[in-house]
């Protein structure tokens, strides 16, 4: 044990992954602060989780691709099957960054997600509408420069989420949002 001065006094300790921070309190205690290091190793995670949710969506996307339906039925095939393979590889890494929450946080959490999920499930019925209302909870998610109306409902649990949080779920539905958008324009006609 140290004896400190300080409980705001710092020290450095020799541990077996280098010289790491030690916080000193007055009581002889001695407590390693790493959130320096962990919170570089939550960072690198989540852009991982990014870059795998950018993969899917765009080895997703080939398939609706335009030029692909002008290719030949062998070349289809071919690429489909690569892409295929692609998916399943990138499907089967999983990126886990796990965010600490309170009992409302979590709730808050579960409650947006089926919101969420009440849209996504409403788009092949309603392309239109569950567009405007993934667009209103997207700007629920951003008060300070909303782009048209907002849901309260939706915004108050948001609120109530982790900043970690708050940001996936404006990922999430901004890919949404695109998802729709690019849908629209392959399943709209041209003539």
């Amino acid at each position: 044990m140290i004896e400190t001065e300080s409980a705001a006094r710092r020290t450095w300790e020799n541990s077996r992954h280098g010289w790491i921070p030690v916080q000193l309190f007055e009581r002889n205690e001695i407590m390693p602060t790493k959130n320096g290091k962990k919170a570089d190793e939550q960072e690198s995670a989540g852009h991982l989780e990014q870059e795998k949710e950018s993969l899917l969506d765009m080895l997703s996307n080939v398939n609706l691709n335009a030029e692909l339906l002008r290719l030949g039925q062998g070349d289809r095939e071919d690429i489909n099957a690569t892409t295929n393979r692609l998916l399943n590889r990138c499907k089967a890494v999983e990126v886990v960054v796990n965010t600490p929450r309170n009992s409302e946080q979590t709730k808050a959490l579960t409650n947006v997600n089926s919101l969420i999920d009440g849209a996504v499930n409403k788009i092949q019925e309603d392309l239109r509408n569950s567009k405007d209302m993934v667009k209103r909870m997207l700007n629920a998610c951003s008060p300070d420069q909303p782009d048209g109306p907002i849901d309260q409902r939706f915004q108050s649990q948001v609120i109530e989420c982790t900043a970690d949080d708050q940001k996936k779920i404006r990922r999430r539905l901004a890919n949404i949002i695109t998802q729709i958008e690019r849908a629209q324009r392959t399943c709209v006609p041209s003539f």
